[in-house]
């Protein structure tokens, strides 16, 4: 039997409504790559905008917040939950989210992705 635990990693927009999720972040706080001009709400997250939310020195912060957070509620759950969420769940959320899974994955941990609002592009 598989004994590893398990994380899913939701991204959402908030203006669509909260994912169902245990536990759930905003990161609305980061500065939106979709109101710079190089980008609008309609690109996908490629490795300039990756490095423009990540340099943010909050972007640095919170992960380096969060993922002790994370992995102490995988010590009381084989099965966490966790919605990361922005404005509409495009950019800031999927690059954190991605971020964090590159910061958790190990041999023991299952870390599953979903980008909910992905469809609506």
């Amino acid at each position: 039997m598989d004994q590893r635990r398990r994380l899913t990693l939701v991204t959402f927009g908030f203006k669509y409504g909260p994912p169902n999720t245990n536990y759930y972040f905003d990161v609305s706080f980061l500065k939106n790559p979709a109101r710079e001009a190089q980008w609008d709400l309609f690109c996908a997250p490629n490795e300039e905008m990756r490095e423009f939310v990540l340099s943010q020195p909050l972007a640095r912060s919170f992960l380096d917040s969060v993922t002790p957070i994370v992995r102490l509620l995988l010590e009381c759950d084989n099965d966490v939950r966790v919605g990361l969420g922005c404005s509409s769940g495009r950019h800031r959320s999927v690059i954190v989210a991605e971020e964090l899974r590159r910061r958790l994955e190990s041999p023991e941990l299952t870390v599953r992705l979903i980008h909910r609002e992905e469809v609506l592009s």
